[in-house]
């Protein structure tokens, strides 16, 4: 059984959460299908008869939804999943599932759990109730969670830089609910017990927030295991993440500097917003694209004059969410010129010099992506997961294409004269000597 965080929602969030179905007959191509049922539960399945079978219980419930006493929870719900249930005990759901040549993963971002079971289809039917048992049955014994502890301090204390530079800027950011991290604080460490995870589970793990996704199955076997699911009926409304700003700065003894810029973007609400936003990072440099090479945008070429013979890397990012997002830059380089690099991604994330040229191979990039993701079967279904269950709907990849042909060059500026008014957050880990505070950026 495996358990990982989402990591894609910040560099790829578009992609998460529109891209499906890619095309696997040649006389046509299939379509997913999605339905609500009669318990408020979302059911969402895409058959494209491969002879993996997928499928996903998946809640609308993450790291935001916790409060200051109990951050760590949804950390904690990850690294339990597959223990002892009211149904089944941790041995009898890792037996059943492995001696069927079965996984069991689960996967969390920031606003979602999802509960995933991959199998051989012959064995779909028998290993579904422990999926089952495993995202609806929990009981969190005391004993199992506490033998937990030291997976639990090994995940944390081997985070790279790369992975806390973003949870520091979300914190700047939002400070609460959005800024509540994906990994449990240090202080939290074995505080979370069972009463807090039940709570926590029975609160927000509910029928109007469930979705059961599936590649690989019918509808109609979904259907089945949507409507036995034993979970409550409420729906409890998250409250919406305010978007502050600011600054964390985190001193260590490395060489290496690694900074983020970013100002608040665009909530997936709006979905014209969504893409132009989406276009706006490829266009603005999200990495090289051909081996060996390097971006050709503007950001790049600014940041190489600012950086010499120095080496560095940079990228820009953008996450998206139900109420909120952030848009901005990510770079990494010696601790001497970090500073100079810090200021002219500030330069540049405050004007956005960008072509029309540009945005249009943001675009091209944008669905090269979108399909290239729908080939791939995880990200096939973690796409449907998302979509479901926090918009209620599953795009085609086509007509998402589409969409994004829609998208003008000024769409694309328009959004970005919007970013460029927002308020700024930063974080910062390493050898800080030459990074400039926020307000000597303004």
């Amino acid at each position: 059984m495996v358990s990982s965080v989402v990591r894609s929602s910040l560099l790829y969030p578009t992609v998460r959460h529109y891209a499906v179905a890619a095309t696997v007959s040649k006389c046509a191509a299939l379509a997913p299908e999605i339905k609500v049922l009669n318990n408020k539960v979302t059911v969402a399945a895409y058959d494209n008869h491969a002879p993996i079978a997928q499928v996903s219980i998946v809640f609308r419930a993450g790291s935001r939804n916790e409060t200051h006493d109990t951050q760590g929870t949804a950390h904690y719900l990850r690294i339990a999943a597959g223990l002892s249930t009211s149904c089944a005990t941790s041995f009898a759901i890792t037996r059943n599932i492995q001696q069927r040549g079965g996984n069991l993963i689960t996967t969390v971002d920031r606003e979602s759990i999802a509960y995933t079971l991959q199998i051989t289809k012959n064995n779909l039917v028998d290993a579904l109730q422990y999926l089952e048992f495993a995202a609806t049955k929990q009981i969190f014994k005391p004993w199992e969670i506490a033998d937990e502890l030291p997976r639990l301090k090994y995940e944390l204390f081997s985070l790279s830089d790369a992975v806390l530079i973003l949870e520091l800027l979300h914190k700047a950011a939002y400070r609460s609910g959005l800024g509540y991290s994906l990994f449990c604080p240090e202080y939290q460490l074995g505080k979370i017990g069972t009463e807090s995870l039940q709570h926590f589970v029975n609160t927000w793990c509910t029928a109007p927030r469930c979705a059961v996704v599936g590649t690989g199955v019918s509808l109609s076997e979904l259907t089945a295991l949507g409507s036995n699911l034993s979970i409550e009926s409420t729906d409890n409304t998250n409250e919406a993440s305010k978007y502050y700003g600011g600054e964390i700065r985190k001193e260590t003894g490395t060489d290496l500097t690694t900074v983020a810029i970013a100002v608040e973007g665009v909530s997936l609400k709006n979905e014209k917003d969504a893409l132009a936003c989406a276009i706006l990072q490829r266009a603005s440099g999200s990495g090289p694209r051909v081996k060996w090479g390097s971006s050709p945008s503007s950001l790049h070429k600014q940041i190489s004059t600012a950086a010499g013979r120095e080496p560095f890397c940079l990228s820009t990012f953008n996450a998206s969410y139900t109420d909120s997002g952030l848009f901005g830059v990510v770079l990494c380089s010696t601790s001497n010129v970090a500073g100079f690099l810090t200021k002219a991604a500030y330069e540049w994330l405050k004007c956005f010099k960008l072509s029309d040229d540009d945005i249009t191979r943001g675009k091209n990039i944008l669905k090269t992506e979108i399909l290239d993701a729908a080939d791939n079967s995880l990200c096939l279904l973690e796409s449907m997961q998302q979509q479901a269950v926090l918009k209620g709907k599953v795009s085609s990849p086509t007509s998402l294409a589409n969409d994004i042909d829609k998208i003008s060059a000024s769409d694309v500026k328009d959004i970005a004269d919007k970013l460029i008014k927002g308020k700024l957050s930063v974080a910062a880990i390493g050898n800080l000597k030459t990074v400039p505070y926020i307000d000597e950026l303004k």
